[in-house]
């Protein structure tokens, strides 16, 4: 039984709680602002700090400090792990300043096609949502540590915190003026309150925030950083240039775009980001003790494991978009036509989410490996296609165009990073795949043959419900090893 599934269910399942109340939280929003200017202003506001995150949160920094940290032991480990902290609070410290100064010009920036209102409102919420990148990149150092340590439940809960802060302020918002200064406060302390939490954690391992600061290893991060920064900033491009385009699609365009990403994003962060976090310290070790069978072993589980979880999860998206988007967001401020129109941007999505499950896992070999420099260049790659189709399809299909145009790109990107690391896969895996592929087949035909009882939520969720009964109970007769491992694992835990 591999320990990188192990890791990755309790990866995953501390990610599942972060994401139902992250999901609960967006019921709120939708409840309160729908497809709204209030809500555009907001998501602009925090559009800019979840770009800077990719950098000197879960992005580059975390890919060029965990391979380093793992080559490091005792004292070294330490002036490394301080060193990494106070260079990342100064960076981002100094850059707040432009932003403080020149927040209007930002949001007008991420958001040219808003009307004036919109911008300064959205300019104005910045300089709060801003620290929340200061808090979130020091949460993410302390949480490479601790995934290098093997604890990734922890890390992966610590973002609750967050959800749980601005949920409790966006109910409180009425106290707010404007009303949604209230969810956008309660978003900068939720990353306080995730930092705070993943440090108790750390004195467990003799770990500590000290003065120290060495220069060399500064110069090691940077240097592994710097192609990595330039790849995930392009890689984060995508998002700045999907809003952007969103604004000039009309009022509630950037709204539509993020209520059908919050869904999306929900297998996403569940399965692809806590695999490929578990993924790439083992294979940093993998590498470190020259051991390539462990390290083919790792990369082969982890496809596995990925489409196990987000085929289904693609194939429910696209044959029930209407009824899941109804089910989650359609009362209060949210109606029938704005189901309508996010379900079909959902589907748009969730036709690159194995794509984008699979593009994370192949970069983390790279990463694993030292190397940032190629995945960089398939990232330009990417952002140039996403750019054109983004124009081309947005004038054609609308909103829904810019989700289709991210898919065909993350498409483009799996084949680039992955075709290396496909090669060298058995036929047992893509045997594995097949099966999966089969018992995605059948979930389907479930769906449809269901849709004619489907009246109201509650058959909705029943449908829900019954697929993935039906996926599982697939998988269960055609023996797919994903499942046999996850039931083991659960018969361990029930012993001890």
């Amino acid at each position: 039984m591999s320990d990188l599934f192990l890791h990755s269910f309790l990866f995953g399942f501390a990610t599942l709680i972060s994401r139902a109340l992250g999901l609960f939280r967006d019921i709120l929003f939708a409840h309160y602002y729908g497809i709204s200017a209030e809500y555009d202003a907001y998501l602009i506001a925090i559009l800019f700090p979840f770009f800077l995150r990719k950098i000197f949160a879960e992005g580059a920094l975390s890919s060029a400090f965990i391979p380093l940290f793992s080559r490091k032991e005792g004292k070294d480990a330490q002036v490394f792990f301080s060193t990494a902290i106070w260079a990342t609070l100064i960076c981002t410290g100094i850059i707040y300043l432009p932003v403080l100064f020149f927040s209007d010009s930002v949001a007008f920036i991420l958001g040219s096609g808003l009307d004036k209102e919109t911008i300064y409102l959205a300019g104005y919420l910045m300089k709060f949502t801003y620290p929340f990148i200061v808090f979130i990149s020091l949460w993410a150092i302390v949480a490479g540590v601790l995934n290098n340590k093997d604890s990734y439940f922890i890390p992966a809960f610590a973002p609750s915190l967050s959800n749980i802060s601005t949920i409790i302020f966006t109910a409180f918002s009425f106290m707010f003026v404007p009303q949604v200064l209230g969810p956008t406060i309660g978003f900068v302390v939720g990353g306080f309150l995730q930092f705070i939490f993943v440090m108790f954690f750390l004195k467990r391992y003799g770990m500590k925030i000290t003065f120290d600061f060495n220069i060399k290893y500064l110069k090691q991060i940077l240097v592994l950083m710097g192609p990595a920064l330039l790849g995930v900033a392009i890689s984060s491009l995508n998002s700045l240039v999907d809003t952007n385009i969103a604004t000039w699609t009309g009022k509630g365009g950037v709204s539509t775009i993020q209520y059908a990403l919050r869904i999306y994003q929900l297998p996403l962060g569940i399965f692809g980001v806590s695999v490929a976090n578990s993924l790439l310290p083992k294979l940093s070790n993998a590498i470190k003790n020259e051991n390539n069978t462990l390290f083919s072993k790792y990369l082969s589980e982890s496809v596995s494991l990925l489409l196990f979880f987000t085929i289904p999860s693609a194939l429910g998206m696209i044959f029930m978009g209407n009824g899941l988007v109804s089910l989650l967001y359609e009362h209060g401020s949210f109606g029938y036509e704005d189901t309508l129109i996010t379900a079909k941007v959902l589907m748009a999505y969730a036709i690159g989410l194995p794509f984008y499950s699979l593009y994370g896992i192949f970069v983390k070999t790279y990463h694993s490996n030292l190397n940032t420099k190629f995945p960089t260049l398939v990232s330009v790659f990417m952002l140039l296609i996403n750019i054109v189709l983004d124009i081309v399809f947005a004038i054609k299909f609308g909103v829904v165009g810019i989700a289709l145009a991210t898919s065909i790109a993350g498409f483009f990107g799996v084949i680039m990073v992955g075709y290396a690391s496909i090669k060298k896969m058995k036929k047992s895996d893509f045997i594995e795949i097949f099966k999966i592929f089969l018992c995605g087949i059948l979930m389907v035909i479930f769906i449809l043959l269901f849709d004619n009882f489907v009246f109201s939520k509650m058959m909705v969720l029943m449908q829900l419900i019954l697929a993935v009964t039906v996926f599982f109970i697939s998988a269960y007769l055609f023996k797919v090893k994903t499942l046999e491992q996850a039931l083991k694992i659960l018969k361990l835990r029930r012993r001890k």
